[in-house]
Formats: structure tokens, C-alpha cells, sequence
């Protein structure tokens, strides 16, 4: 999720970026929607000005907190034997950490409300969290252009040497990765626009990866203990009467979100993985159903619910695809419902 994380002279992608020198494109198409960034009326320049704008505040606020993120080591487990004691293991991104804007990462994501809803069933569970704000499947397989630096040399190998050491006390495992190798490689930040062509494209390697990263979790693990992925809710359907062309815009992604969600489900279902569907908790393709937004009225429902759970329509925020405390509630209880049959 969104990182990009500048180091040396490299710049990262996270979430919500690419890398900023290919962000100069005079004009993007997709179908038949065509927005140009050239338009020879005053109206049109102050509509290409807004989005860009927001674009650009967008960036501002990833690039600094990826200079703070990029440097923080993620503790390694200590090598040893079980302890006797059930552990909950998280690996993702910036969600898999609760990260938040202006504060980063937080003790009040979907894996705390998860845990809290597990410590029913097992009251001394603990959790393991491994996450990486900006992670991709690459650099969680390879640890290279990671935002996280890793005793063992990358997200999946520290995760593989706490769960071999630990295969014992591991109760479930917990994955959400993935977003950020399709907006870092599909979207275009210059113009809003989300590219499904690039999206459908994409799938077979990110396929490739995921099912590399499940094989790894599961033959540490034990072919017995739960492994739970997620879906993806859209932020981009904010964009709906916030910026020009909002609605042109959050239907474009909504196009390129549905073949991204369903190749992660198929991933996750054909290793063995069970499929918490935040997709269809966030109703991310339902542009009949509407809902009340205070301040902003009736709404169509995949809008509402992604601007009134994640940051991304507030002022303060603007832009930012992160889940707020209620957004996160939403995503713990979806992976509750698949986990407690799994449960002992």
C-alpha cells in the first residue's frame, strides 16, 4: 500500500504511486474514454488542474512518510523451539500493519481486530506481524526494493524461519499482498486512470508469485494450519464527484478492479488458501444500491462505503487509500467469518 519509499536515489512504488519521472503522459485512452490533459478552454485547464492536484498532494504525503518507513528494521523472531504458546502470523502490506496516515503503523488494523476476534475461541493466542507498508510480492519473495529491512533477507523468508521454528503454536496465517504490484505497474497517477488491459495482463506473474509465497507459508507451516488471503477494496471510486471526470474515473477503475480481485481469488483457491472477500464486503462493483454520506448525500454504495471507510473523500486525507478504524473493523469480521470454522 501506498509507500514510495526514496532511498539513495531509487524511488519505490507503494499503494498509490509510480515512480514520479512517468508521470509526464500528455494523454491516456481507455475504450472509449479519452482524457486529455490538454484542453485549449479555461474550464477544461482548471479541470485537469484540480486532478492533477490531487494528484500531487497525493504524492507529497507517500514520499515523506516513505523517507521515515523505509528505514525501520522489522525485528526477526529469535530462532527456537515452539513454546507452547498459539501464534497468529501476519504478512501483507501496509494493511497487514493497521498503517494509517499521519500516524503509520497502528495496534488498530484488520490483524488486531482479527486477533481480538480469535482470542475468543483461543484466549492466549498472540500475533507475529511481518507486514511491510509498500510491500509488493516481489520484494516480500526477494526482499529487493523492499521498504523493510529483514535479518533473512526478505518479508517471506523471515515469516518462513519464525514458522519453522514455531510450526507447533502457529493457529492461522494471514496474507494481503499484491495491490501495489498492479497500481505500481496499471495506474496512471498523471491522469487518474486505471488501465485494465494492463491489469489482466499482469495477472499470470503476480499469479506466479502469490502461489510461490502460499507454497512457502504452507510447507513451513504444516499442511494443517489455516491460511487466509484477501481481496481488495477500490479507494479509487472516491474519485466519484470529488475531482473532474470523478464518476468517468471510478468506473474505470471499477473495470480494472474486478479482473485484479478475481485473479487473487483464483490464486489464493488453487493453493489451498481460504478467500476473505473484502471485495464484496466493500460492495466494490455496486453502483445500483445508494447510501447516505453525511455531508455529500446519496451515494452509489461501492462509493459510500469506500468514503466512509477509508481516508480517501476526507479534507484532512484526501486521496489516501488506507482503511480508517471502521474500514478495518469491516476487514477483520470478513476474515472472522472464514476463519471460525477453521477454529479448534
Amino acid at each position: 500500500m501506498p509507500i514510495i519509499a526514496h532511498v539513495s536515489s531509487v524511488t519505490r512504488t507503494g499503494w498509490a504511486g509510480r515512480r514520479m519521472r512517468e508521470l509526464a503522459l500528455p494523454r491516456t485512452r481507455h475504450g472509449n474514454d479519452t482524457l486529455s490533459t490538454r484542453n485549449p478552454t479555461c474550464a477544461g485547464r482548471e479541470s485537469t488542474d484540480s486532478l492533477r492536484f490531487l494528484m500531487r498532494r497525493l504524492f507529497s504525503w507517500l514520499t515523506t512518510l516513505a523517507v521515515v518507513f523505509s528505514f525501520l528494521p522489522v525485528g526477526t523472531p529469535v530462532a527456537r523451539a515452539g513454546t507452547g504458546t498459539p501464534v497468529y502470523v501476519a504478512v501483507g502490506d501496509s494493511l497487514s500493519v493497521g498503517y494509517q496516515p499521519g500516524r503509520g503503523r497502528t495496534d488498530h488494523g484488520y490483524v488486531d481486530d482479527l486477533l481480538g476476534r480469535a482470542r475468543r475461541t483461543i484466549p492466549t493466542l498472540s500475533v507475529r506481524k511481518f507486514g511491510c507498508p509498500g510491500e509488493t510480492t516481489r520484494a516480500m519473495i526477494t526482499g529487493v526494493d523492499s521498504g523493510c529491512s529483514y535479518a533473512h533477507g526478505s518479508q517471506l523468508d523471515a515469516a518462513v524461519a519464525f514458522l519453522t521454528n514455531h510450526s507447533s503454536d502457529v493457529a492461522f496465517i494471514t496474507i494481503n499482498i499484491g495491490v501495489n504490484d498492479m497500481l505500481g505497474r496499471c495506474m496512471d497517477f498523471h491522469t487518474g486512470v486505471l488501465h485494465r488491459g494492463c491489469v489482466v495482463d499482469m495477472r499470470p506473474v503476480l499469479r506466479h508469485r502469490l502461489m510461490h509465497i502460499i507454497d512457502a507459508l504452507r510447507a513451513a507451516a504444516g499442511p494443517d494450519v489455516p491460511i487466509l488471503g484477501m481481496t481488495y477494496h477500490d479507494p479509487f471510486l472516491g474519485f466519484w464527484g470529488l475531482v473532474p471526470h470523478g464518476k468517468t474515473l471510478a468506473r474505470i477503475a471499477a473495470r480494472g478492479w474486478r479482473p485484479f480481485n478475481r485473479g487473487l481469488k483464483n490464486a489464493y483457491r488453487d493453493s489451498g488458501a481460504v478467500v476473505a472477500n473484502v471485495a464484496r464486503t466493500f460492495r466494490v462493483n455496486d453502483f445500483q444500491d445508494t447510501a447516505l454520506v453525511p455531508g455529500r448525500g446519496r451515494l452509489p454504495l461501492n462509493v459510500a462505503r469506500t468514503c466512509l471507510w477509508t481516508w480517501f473523500c476526507t479534507p484532512r486525507f484526501f486521496g489516501d487509500p488506507h482503511p480508517n478504524r471502521t474500514g478495518y473493523e469491516k476487514i477483520g469480521r470478513t476474515f472472522a467469518r472464514k476463519l471460525q470454522p477453521l477454529l479448534p
